[in-house]
């Protein structure tokens, strides 16, 4: 196995922290390389501005906008695995996202996760084998990174190839495929689980027993209305968009921090979504992962089909409102919800001494209008695709991993020099704009005249366009290094202060002192 670490060491917007941040790293990535005894090829590579290794870096697909900070993970006759750049507001993960590289590296082979779902999610086709309905988009986009495999609605026993389960709207499956979801989580397996508040159950006694089991509660009929998480939505078309206190998009804060879940997360977006309870005298430990704000308030979900009193919600709950959980991990000790087991099969498990389920109270971020939502640059609009994928990488991963926890965050830089640093990439964002609307107007034209990439020796105009393409990437990269250079300077005087022995520093400081009196005490003895 080889590991490519590019590390752009000397780029202008390389701070001194992620310089801390990259040396821990590469003391991680070494530690990996002694624990394998000569498995890990460990490459270090620090990439300058147009030289062969940026071009490399770029061909793996790693960022390098502010300097490549990535890992690349390659065995011999598999596909790379990457991660694209180390954040320093996931540090705490570190451990956990270069192991799951090198577990994707040594083992690529895709886990097996099943899908329970009294809704057609997999598509629908007629008794001629024709398709009525395409498969709904999230669930294409599971199959391209796991084994996924549907199960029946009346399914009665999980497969015991599955360990990672996803069920999605359980409220209308009936009895025996509750007792088998029960008798997988008590067996061992993984469960990631998405309720609609909405849905009208068809065993609601038993729905509720299996969540209680797990010591969880979600009201049922009650929708969350956030004033704060609220956004626009367009209900009809051809009509405006208008604000709706159920669609919230959830930012980074309503995220849990140091929770694998939201790795890499900007952006959750839910529709009348519902809110968990952990309940009182419950073994299990209810670890929140998405929240609404401080002013969101449960409501009768026929509230948010009055789109003309949307407002007036919305000012209602601002002064009563407080946080409620969307999703969270479910884990601990736990007993059966069917203690006498069913009718027609013989008592089954009747506890666990760990159960791990992860319970989101919505359903609507699983839709295609949610899920395939871009913006107008062709950017996701939300990170549900990531979210997703992140909780079952996680519950579908071998114990040794899943079980790494977070470490501490490292220490924050001062505020003048984080002051600095956000005031030189707004300078550099602001300076770099029309550079960068140049840069990708002279690209466009040259594929257009050019789509064969021929020589261009012969063509006035190719030649003036390909002089372009070649210097305004350096100009952007000048008007990067001047606009960090106070940055660099001030980091450089920390880092000269915090080398300095303390003993030697309050010397310099006496002697400083010693000096001031001697100038001090010749003035005097001059003025008589």
């Amino acid at each position: 196995m080889d590991l490519y670490f590019f590390n752009s060491s000397k780029h202008p917007q390389k701070t001194g922290e992620l310089g801390h941040y990259a040396k821990r790293v590469e003391r991680l990535l070494d530690e990996y390389k002694h624990l394998a005894r000569g498995k890990i090829n460990l490459h270090l590579i620090d990439p300058t501005p147009f030289s062969e290794e940026e071009y490399k870096a770029r061909l793996f697909g790693l960022e390098g906008e502010q300097g490549f900070f990535g890992l690349i993970g390659i065995a011999a006759g598999h596909e790379a695995q990457r991660i694209e750049s180390f954040n320093l507001d996931h540090e705490p993960l570190l451990e956990y996202e270069i192991s799951r590289l090198l577990h994707k590296v040594a083992h690529p082979q895709q886990p097996v996760i099943g899908l329970l779902s009294a809704l057609p999610m997999d598509g629908e086709q007629d008794k001629k084998g024709q398709t009525i309905a395409p498969p709904w988009q999230w669930v294409q986009t599971l199959r391209r990174h796991f084994n996924l495999m549907t199960l029946t609605p009346h399914t009665g026993q999980i497969p015991a190839h599955v360990k990672t389960l996803v069920l999605v709207d359980p409220g209308k499956l009936p009895e025996r495929t509750l007792y088998a979801v029960d008798q997988f989580v008590l067996g061992g397996g993984t469960l990631l689980m998405f309720l609609d508040p909405q849905t009208e159950p068809g065993a609601p006694s038993r729905l509720e027993a299996l969540l209680a089991a797990w010591g969880v509660q979600m009201p049922a009929k009650k929708v969350l209305a956030d004033a704060t998480y609220a956004s626009s939505a367009i209900l009809a078309q051809g009509q405006p968009a208008v604000r709706h206190p159920g669609a919230l998009t959830l930012p980074r804060q309503a995220m849990a921090r140091h929770d694998v879940s939201t790795l890499k997360l900007r952006t959750v977006t839910v529709l009348n979504s519902g809110a968990l309870f952990a309940l009182k005298k419950s073994r299990t430990t209810l670890t929140p992962l998405l929240q609404s704000s401080g002013q969101a308030v449960l409501v009768d979900a026929e509230r948010l089909a009055e789109p003309d009193r949307f407002d007036a919600l919305i000012n209602e709950i601002t002064s009563r409102g407080q946080p409620h959980t969307i999703a969270a991990r479910i884990e601990g000790p736990a007993y059966s919800a069917f203690p006498d087991g069913i009718s027609a099969t013989h008592q089954g498990l009747q506890k666990a001494a760990q159960i791990h389920v992860v319970v989101v109270a919505d359903t609507a971020l699983l839709d295609d209008r949610l899920w395939a939502a871009t913006q107008k640059n062709g950017a996701p609009f939300s990170d549900n695709a990531t979210f997703v994928l992140n909780i079952l990488d996680n519950l579908a991963a071998p114990e040794a991993l899943a079980s790494i926890r977070p470490r501490t965050h490292a220490n924050r830089p001062s505020g003048r020099l984080q002051s600095l640093r956000d005031e030189a990439e707004r300078t550099y964002r602001e300076k770099t704009a029309e550079l960068a609307q140049r840069l990708d107007h002279t690209e466009r034209e040259w594929q257009r005249l050019n789509p064969r990439l021929e020589t261009v020796t012969n063509n006035a105009l190719l030649q003036a366009l390909n002089k372009e393409r070649l210097r305004l990437p350096m100009e952007i990269n000048a008007v990067r290094l001047h606009a960090y250079a106070q940055v660099r300077t001030l980091e450089l005087q920390v880092k000269v202060l915090n080398l300095v022995p303390l003993p030697l520093l309050l010397s310099l400081i006496a002697v400083g002192i010693g000096l001031a009196r001697q100038r001090r005490r010749a003035r005097r003895i001059s003025l008589y």
